[in-house]
Order: structure tokens, then C-alpha cells, then sequence
């Protein structure tokens, strides 16, 4: 009853406007009030919340991200993509599939995804005869791919806060983001059959050996990072500062797109998204600090011991929870409030972490396509020029997949989620 009492709490500050990371921490500041704990807690807690060396590539592979974005590196990836999936039908749809996986591999966010493919691709599509709505929805709906194919700063603030491998689940993420690209592809494919959308340039060698070589640049950006950190030669952490690095030289010396103006600007963009993201982290701790004081997960723990409910119906029950909590919270929040409830049923269940870490990301993917906080269907509203309500819509095929796609990772956790991880020895 008190769990339940202060979820409602904190739903209505949320529901009034004020911002996640200060309803956090007026639920947090009550619970240790009424606990009568020493309130220097909350700022001790703010602190130790983003006191940590894995969480300083958050920062990092956004600059990052947003460096690439910035660099005009869009439209090479997109012309690359062209030639691979292009002589389909609906070819566009596809390509916008693609070149957010390929984008994926470097900005580590899905709005950066949204913000940099969406720029570049909604207006081509529409030109070409794809309705609006669908152009928005597919675009809306590929930028998912961007936190779950690594690098990825949702699974580098859950490897932190959870302590395992952020590389493991880095690992784990490359098959189950793969498994998503395909599934939206085979989903576009099938509604541009239905509408008739049309087919771009019949697939050519030597075209897509062209656009490959002046996409190589960028397409080398998440080799570097992926082999760096699933080779052991650096830590995800050190990773983001070469990924950092990389993309000034490749922006500024390569394709001379990135000018220093630019590149301050840049700067500007990254630590304004940066010092949001982070502040969300430290107040989103304090409230799971407090959760945990208050000992708030024996009131879920006990009825599921006694349930004697098996890995897989707990893991679609927490699933629903999260992505039903994920239409009112940010991502960050619904980690530190959500899974912090949770993870003593997830030690008890013997439930792989990199397994439960990747659930957790997939609802958040699919929680950023739901309003009304759904940062992604906001961004690519903008973009396209299309309402909520409409783009919501046409995006429900593509949810639906969503669904299906985090089915399967539940249900066939060693063959999807723990393969490469255990191959590599992560």
C-alpha cells in the first residue's frame, strides 16, 4: 500500500509538469522526512550517483553522437544503405531501417538517432510518394535501434548501476539489435507492398562499392569501439573518449564538414543533453537509495516467493510493468526506481543480469514510442510535421513488433541475448 501510495505521488507531480529529476527527489526527501533520516543523505546520494568512472562515458558517447550528427556523415551512411536495401520495395523505408543500425554504432542515444537520420530521410521519402505518417513512424520507430545496438548509454548507466560488464551487455546487444532491424524492415516492406511505395535504383556493385568507400570513415567509428572493448584492448569508458576523438578528426579533417564554430556548438548541445541525462541519474538514485531503505521490495518480494512463479512469466510481468511505467517516465528513472523493486526477485529467480539488463533496455525502446512522454514520437513529430495522435497511429504496426521481438529475447535468452557474451568469454 505504501509502495503503491507513493508511485501515485510521484505519477501526479510528473502528471503537473514539474520535472522528472525534481519529483524524484521531493518523493525521496518525504520518504527520508517521514523516516526521520538526516536529510544530508539526499545530497551525499545526489553525489555517489554519478560518482562513477564507467558513467563518465555517458558524456563522452553523446559528444560523440552528437560530433557525427553534426558532421553531415548522415547523408554518406544513407547513399550506402541505398545500395544495399535500396531495390526493394519501399526501398526508403528500409534504408532509414539501415542507416539508423548503422548510426546506432555511434551516437549510443536514440534521440541523436532520430534527430541526425530523420533530418536527412523524412523529407526524400515523402518526396518520393510515402505518406507522412508512415515516413515519421518508421523513422520514429528505427531510432530504438540506437540504444540497443551498441555503444549504448542506457546499458552504460545499467551496467554501473548494476555492476556487471557494461562490454557483456554491449555484446548482448548487437544480436538482439539486429533481430529488431530486421524485424522493422520485414514490417516496412510489407505496408509499402500494400500502398504501392516504389522502388529506388535496381542494386549496382559498383555503386555500392563507391558509396561504401566514402561511407568507410564512419562506418569504421563503431569497429573501433566494438573491437576495442570486446577485444580488451580498452574499457567502454576509454572507448568513448576515442570515439570522441575519432569523429573531430573524421568531421573536421575527412569530410570538412565540422567547422570550429560548429564544433562549439556542438559542445553546447552535448553538455546541455549531458547535464540533463546525469542529473536525472543522481536524483533517480537518491529515489532508489530511499526505496531500498525503506525496504519497499519485500512488499513484491514475498507474494512472488510465494507464487512460485517461473524465470519467463516473471520477466513478461516485469516487462508489462516497465513499459506501462515507461509511458509516464523517462528511461533513466524507470531504472533506478523500477528495477531496484525488482532485482531481489531477479537474484532469486537465478535470472542472468546481462539477460535481465538487455529486458529492461527493449522496454525502454519501446517505452520512448508511447506518449505521452515517448521522447522519440516528440522529436520526429517535430520533424515530420506529423501530431502525436497520428504518428502514434501508424507507428503501431512497428510497436507491435516491438513486442514480438522482446518475446523472443524473454523466451530465448541463450540463443539471442547470452551467445556472444559466453563466446567471448564476457
Amino acid at each position: 500500500m505504501e509502495l503503491l501510495l507513493i508511485l501515485c505521488i510521484l505519477l501526479g507531480l510528473i502528471g503537473i509538469g514539474l520535472p522528472i529529476a525534481f519529483a524524484l527527489v521531493c518523493i525521496a526527501i518525504g520518504i527520508f522526512w517521514m523516516g526521520d533520516i538526516d536529510q544530508l543523505i539526499v545530497a551525499q546520494r545526489l553525489y555517489r550517483g554519478v560518482q562513477s568512472f564507467p558513467l563518465l562515458a555517458v558524456p563522452l558517447f553523446i559528444l560523440a553522437g552528437q560530433i557525427m550528427s553534426r558532421s553531415g556523415i548522415s547523408g554518406q551512411l544513407i547513399e550506402f544503405a541505398k545500395t544495399l536495401v535500396g531495390q526493394m520495395r519501399g526501398g526508403l523505408a528500409a534504408v532509414n531501417v539501415v542507416t539508423s543500425m548503422f548510426f546506432a554504432g555511434m551516437s549510443g542515444t536514440s534521440m541523436s538517432d532520430t534527430a541526425a537520420v530523420g533530418g536527412m530521410i523524412i523529407d526524400p521519402m515523402i518526396k518520393r510518394g510515402y505518406s507522412r505518417p508512415f515516413t515519421a513512424a518508421v523513422t520514429a520507430a528505427s531510432s530504438t535501434i540506437g540504444i540497443i545496438i551498441p555503444p549504448s548509454v542506457p546499458m552504460v548507466i545499467l551496467g554501473a548501476y548494476l555492476g556487471i560488464s557494461t562490454g557483456a551487455l554491449f555484446a548482448a546487444g548487437l544480436m538482439a539489435g539486429v533481430l529488431l532491424g530486421v524485424a522493422l524492415i520485414i514490417v516496412a516492406w510489407i505496408i509499402s507492398v500494400r500502398e504501392g511505395y516504389p522502388v529506388e535504383a535496381p542494386f549496382s556493385g559498383k555503386r555500392m562499392v563507391v558509396a561504401f568507400g566514402k561511407a568507410l570513415p564512419a562506418l569504421l567509428m563503431p569497429t573501433i569501439i566494438l573491437g576495442g572493448i570486446l577485444g580488451g584492448i580498452f574499457t567502454p569508458t576509454e572507448a568513448s573518449a576515442v570515439a570522441v576523438v575519432y569523429g573531430i578528426f573524421v568531421g573536421m579533417f575527412y569530410y570538412r564538414t565540422l567547422k570550429l564554430r560548429v564544433l562549439y556548438q556542438t559542445f553546447c548541445e552535448a553538455a546541455v543533453l549531458s547535464g540533463a541525462v546525469m542529473l536525472v541519474t543522481a536524483t533517480a538514485h537518491v529515489m532508489g537509495f530511499a526505496f531500498t531503505f525503506e525496504q519497499l521490495a519485500d512488499s513484491i518480494l514475498a507474494p512472488l516467493a510465494q507464487m512460485d512463479m517461473s524465470p519467463i512469466l516473471f520477466l513478461i510481468m516485469l516487462s508489462a510493468i516497465m513499459i506501462i511505467a515507461g509511458t509516464f517516465l523517462d528511461g533513466i528513472a524507470m531504472i533506478f526506481i523500477i528495477v531496484p523493486l525488482f532485482l531481489p526477485a531477479v537474484k532469486l529467480l537465478g535470472i542472468d543480469p546481462i539477460h535481465f539488463g538487455m529486458v529492461v533496455v527493449l522496454c525502454w525502446g519501446i517505452g520512448q514510442q508511447t506518449p505521452p512522454v515517448g521522447a522519440a514520437l516528440f522529436i520526429t513529430s517535430v520533424i515530420a510535421k506529423v501530431d502525436i495522435l497520428t504518428l502514434t497511429r501508424a507507428n503501431l504496426p512497428f510497436i507491435a513488433v516491438m513486442f514480438l521481438v522482446l518475446g523472443a529475447v524473454i523466451a530465448f535468452p541463450d540463443q539471442l541475448v547470452l551467445l556472444i557474451p559466453r563466446a567471448l568469454g564476457l
